[in-house]
């Protein structure tokens, strides 16, 4: 689908009078773009002879980040293709099988949730001690990881309300509510790590 299309045509299909593309496709690209940013940082500061005692760690970071980048690629589609399946389950007016539909986009909204939070902690590693001079690379990584944290968190809440299961939906809003605090806390450290070395760069 949209995984090997110009990004010309997927913005373009998410501006039309259509159901998809739609927000969770989205946020599963704004994840893809923040965890790039890091990808970079984490390239332009391996072969740096300033770095060269921190390269194995670094190099950990780049095999971490990059897995993040292409499983936020497929839930570009993951996600498009997802929606079509819960408009398909209304339809045929079973509980049962629109519910099955519902958490089936739970989980892939969840799963963006994850992810996010995931290549925050890689924010929050390299904020403390990658490459200088790509120091707001990181905080722009951030910045599309938290968007795509929170986008997940919209359509994660959404699916949940459309669900009959009651024990399902206690049990997973407050696995959001740990993720909500988890990510909150590192992108805090993150963004102040961020703005102190920015600091350190400007002299």
């Amino acid at each position: 689908m949209y995984i090997n299309e110009s990004i010309k045509k997927y913005v373009d299909d998410l501006a039309a009078r259509e159901p998809t593309p739609g927000g969770g496709s989205a946020a599963s690209l704004a994840g893809a773009l923040g965890a790039a940013l890091l990808e970079m940082v984490c390239n332009f500061t391996i072969g740096n002879k300033k770095y060269k005692d921190i390269e194995e760690s670094i190099s950990g970071y780049l095999i971490v980040i990059k897995k993040i980048r292409e499983e936020f690629l497929i839930l570009v589609d993951e996600d498009t293709k997802i929606y079509s399946s819960i408009c398909a389950a209304f339809k045929t007016k079973d509980e049962k099988i629109i519910d099955k539909a519902l958490k089936d986009g739970y989980y892939i909204s969840l799963k963006i949730c994850e992810l996010a939070k995931s290549g925050m902690k890689i924010s929050l590693g390299l904020a403390e001690k990658s490459n200088v001079n790509l120091i707001t690379d990181v905080g722009c990584g951030s910045e599309f990881l938290k968007a795509s944290f929170y986008s997940g968190v919209f359509n994660a809440e959404i699916n949940l309300k459309g669900i009959k299961e009651k024990s399902f939906i206690e049990t997973e809003s407050l696995v959001l509510r740990i993720l909500e605090k988890e990510i909150s806390d590192l992108y805090k450290k993150t963004i102040s790590k961020t703005n102190e070395r920015s600091c350190d760069y400007a002299r």
